[in-house]
């Protein structure tokens, strides 16, 4: 829908264009030569889109500046619009589209701020507090939640902000999480530059160890926290069936995802479910205990009765068809909101704990509280921890509020610092679109702009060229900060995942991302059938305090092939830093500090579940400070090679994860106070019959997808395009930064083990250890290019100071005996040690992480290694102003 400003735009640049004519205007820094001619149109806050768009006489909006030079630019005569220093609000995304707008640059003026934001200004004088209001003001409708504050203490320094009378919208609490597909997130308010707190409790943030303060737990037992019992799921079985069965029962949304649905005999009942089918899904069923009773405090965040539950006919699969899959709890009408909570989520880890989730309370009956919509994953007591939020009965701290949305009420509440909001600047994010969408374009730049303020994306590229965004700033968006490229609408778990339209030699660099909802840099591109790349690159930014309202959204996506993420610093969130999802990718040069910090099962680095993702080096990085039981580097279900060299991992539980995948190599790393510098998880952990494996019907598929041919089958790739796979890993053109082939040979061997006279994979029904149909052990098990063998792999030349070795994993097989490690079929799993007492007995100065000629490591690796190692890691190569020794 065209807003006013858009429309006014559009009008004006007819005008624009006029006062061009034929003329090009040359009054940007960068001069004109005979090769490259400039276009410049200026933008001021005080500007006028009826104007010519000067400098003298400025535009007032960035739309009508891109108006003026539409069809105008080209590759020898470049636009720019220059943006001077001010604050300009949009109601509308900048779209730039196709030719007509390439070739552009959008710039700040030179030595100016200037500042794109989609945040409403909350008027000084709107802002009221609460004690001055009337009994008669009180009274009225808008303010009727008022009396949920029961107490002196939660009114006290309170102030309110009409939206409704200031016509803002007050925007919509969604479901979001890991696995559901991503909605905006709901508006937040800003005071003086920083996002407050939404009502909440518990309060507390920040909590380490076995304190169990910041959050509400079941047991406490996978966050090794003392029992709260806070809320506990209770009638479990009855509810989703055997714990180990949730996968396969149906019962849970993640359950009706395609990959868990490969046992169904009708393959009609194969696909995915929708998202809204799966939002009706059953929830969790709570019984409160410890803080909740006190004060029967759980009391007033819903109100009191049973829902209406509406069986909507579907049941669980085999065993579990008499399990209701949609239960769905009705919200309740008529609710009392002067007395109970209408709006209260529980946020946090309710089925896992590396992934967020959440759901709306809907009521309680005793003890009894029910919650509207199902967690991704079945419900358990020792993985609960979260935070009870929009809570108006809990904003009992400063930096807290809550908005009133029930039947229009559309208030602020807001506890601000000192009990004041004068002399306080506010804004409400309420924006649900872009900054700037480019679709289509080439060569546009996008330089030194600040961008703040959108519950989505602040910049999105889709099939861009050659763009260039350098020296912005860009903060406060719900979702990520900028995305090249857009993901299909499926799951990262399926083998349909996958980007789309990100692309070709687009550059972000140079910029401060941070305060993030969701992420930092989506790099996608590149054609993962042809193996063209994408060379999109992340490098020399800043990324910071990402991931606030999402798990798995990182500091940089690496998804395609051939994109980059290096020389950038990476700081403070609580989850991983880079995915990769696909091929030849570069992760160098980067210091990651303090990260995974709220999350388990993780790495800084995480890739996972493809045994094609080959070539992909992490390379040159610092990992300072990793929290939890987590990894530097995480190479997850199957994922095959990986190349991890030259790197520093300081501060953390562990170095790399291997789990169960091929020809993943970790070589010439240094590791400093790490307890383990790495560990592993086999397949046959499983035992000997335990077909099919762990997510076996992704792994294959994806395998299948690009290196095997099935005729019939849905994920099939074809025979041409096997051939050029096995081209591109065998002929040794592809290179790593440090110069050595990209080749994998052995792919050419690798296979799933398969039933010999009907190709279907192996399964529990068709294996033997003396089998004589392929499905025996020395074929599934022992074989080094079984796909189910973790073969080919390596840790070697590790420098351990002040931790501990390699933890290899280790399973035995029964009749006959035969026990089973990574060194079964690796020949450098925790060889050549250097085990320094410190770093000086080392040599290592960890100001500029070079190593000396005559310390340790040099007498251990040789002075050869020493000189590799000091050309190809240096502080300066690490993205980080003023070297690690910084964090």
């Amino acid at each position: 829908m065209q807003t006013r400003t858009t429309r006014r735009a559009r009008a004006a640049a007819a005008v624009v264009l006029a006062a061009l004519g034929s003329t090009v205007l040359v009054t940007g820094t960068q001069p004109a030569t005979a090769a490259e001619t400039t276009l410049t149109v200026h933008v001021a806050p005080d500007g006028d889109d009826a104007d010519p768009g000067t400098k003298s006489q400025p535009l007032r909006t960035v739309e009508a500046a891109r108006d003026a030079l539409a069809g105008r630019t080209s590759a020898e005569d470049r636009g720019t619009v220059i943006v001077h220093g001010g604050e300009y609000v949009l109601d509308d995304a900048i779209d730039l589209t196709g030719p007509e707008h390439s070739w552009v640059t959008y710039r700040a003026a030179a030595g100016e701020k200037a500042r794109l934001t989609g945040a409403h200004a909350l008027d000084a004088q709107g802002w009221r507090p609460l004690a001055d209001l009337s009994e008669e003001e009180l009274a009225k409708p808008q303010f009727s939640s008022n009396t949920r504050l029961d107490s002196p203490a939660l009114r006290e320094g309170v102030w309110v902000y009409d939206l409704g009378a200031e016509g803002i919208d007050p925007g919509t609490l969604y479901k979001n999480g890991f696995n559901w597909l991503p909605q905006p997130f709901a508006p937040e308010l800003v005071v003086d530059g920083g996002t407050q707190t939404l009502a909440q409790f518990p309060n507390q943030e920040g909590c380490t160890g076995a304190d169990s303060s910041c959050h509400l737990y079941g047991d406490g037992g996978k966050w090794k926290v003392p029992a709260t019992n806070d809320l506990i799921q209770w009638t479990l079985r009855d509810r989703f069936g055997m714990e180990p069965d949730w996968g396969i029962s149906g019962t849970t949304p993640r359950a009706q995802f395609e990959d868990k649905k490969q046992q169904l005999a009708n393959p009609a009942d194969r696909d995915t479910w929708s998202q809204d089918e799966m939002r009706k899904m059953t929830p969790p069923l709570y019984e409160v205990g410890g803080r909740l009773l006190e004060g029967n405090r759980y009391q007033g965040w819903a109100p009191e009765g049973v829902p209406e539950i509406i069986d909507h006919g579907t049941r669980g699969f085999g065993a579990y068809s008499h399990i209701p899959v949609q239960a769905d709890p009705q919200e309740l009408t008529d609710v009392d909101n002067t007395t109970y909570e209408t709006e209260a989520w529980l946020s946090g880890y309710l089925g896992n704990n590396y992934a967020n989730d959440m759901v709306r309370l809907v009521s309680w009956s005793g003890t009894t509280m029910y919650a509207k919509y199902p967690s991704m994953y079945w419900p358990r007591n020792d993985y609960t921890k979260v935070k009870a939020m929009n809570i108006l009965s809990e904003m009992d701290v400063e930096g807290e509020y809550y908005i009133d949305r029930h039947a229009g009420n559309d208030v602020v509440y807001y506890k601000p610092a000192g009990g004041t909001m004068e002399g306080k600047s506010a804004t409400l994010r309420a924006f649900d679109d872009n900054i700037f969408r480019l679709e289509g374009t080439t060569g546009v730049r996008i330089e030194d702009l600040s961008m703040s303020d959108s519950l989505v994306s602040a910049v999105q590229l889709l099939d861009a060229e050659k763009t260039l965004i350098d020296g912005v700033d860009i903060s406060n968006v719900s979702m990520d900060a900028i995305r090249i490229g857009e993901t299909t609408e499926s799951i990262t778990a399926l083998p349909d995942y996958e980007t789309v339209r990100g692309g070709h030699n687009n550059i972000v660099q140079n910029s401060y991302l941070h305060d993030l909802g969701g992420g930092g840099v989506l790099l996608g591109g590149g054609d993962r059938s042809t193996l063209e790349r994408g060379n999109n690159v992340a490098r020399n930014n800043e990324i910071a305090r990402f991931s606030r309202l999402a798990t798995y959204t990182p500091a940089g996506y690496l998804y395609g092939v051939g994109n980059s993420f290096e020389n950038n610093y990476v700081h403070d969130a609580p989850h991983m830093a880079v995915q990769i999802m696909g091929n030849d990718m570069r992760v160098n040069h980067n210091y990651f500090y303090d990260l995974v910090k709220n999350a388990g099962d993780q790495g800084v680095v995480y890739t996972g579940r493809d045994y094609t993702y080959l070539g992909n080096e992490v390379a040159y990085n610092l990992f300072d400070t990793i929290g939890g039981s987590n990894d530097a580097f995480y190479m997850d279900d199957g994922v095959s090679g990986m190349r991890f060299h030259h790197n520093v991992v300081k501060n953390a539980h562990s170095g790399v994860f291997f789990q169960s995948g091929h020809s993943n190599k970790a070589t010439d790393n240094v590791f400093i106070d790490v307890d383990q510098t790495g560990h592993d998880q086999l397949y046959h952990r499983n035992g000997e019959i335990g077909l099919p494996v762990p997510n076996g019907w992704v792994v294959q598929s994806r395998y299948n997808s690009f290196l095997d041919v099935r005729p019939g089958e849905k994920y099939s790739a074809t025979e041409g395009g096997v051939a050029r796979w096995h081209r591109h890993y065998t002929d040794g053109k592809a290179r790593y930064s440090d110069g050595k082939p990209i080749v994998f040979p052995e792919i050419g061997d690798w296979y799933v083990p398969r039933v010999t006279a009907t190709g279907a994979d192996c399964k529990k029904a068709d294996y033997a250890p003396a089998a004589t149909n392929g499905c025996d052990r020395a074929t599934v098990w022992e074989n080094p290019n079984s796909l189910y063998v973790p073969a080919r792999n390596a840790i070697d030349r590790s420098v351990i100071i002040g931790g501990g070795e390699y933890r290899a994993g280790e399973n035995s097989f029964a009749n006959p005996a035969a026990t089973y490690r990574l060194a079964t079929w690796s020949d450098a799993i925790n060889t050549n040690l250097s085990k320094p007492a410190s770093l000086e007995a080392a040599g290592l100065d960890l100001d500029t992480l070079s190593f000396s000629y005559t310390g340790e490591v040099a007498q251990t690796f040789g002075q050869e290694w020493v000189a590799t190692w000091n050309r190809l890691v240096t502080r300066d190569g690490i993205g980080l102003p003023g070297g690690p020794a910084a964090g």
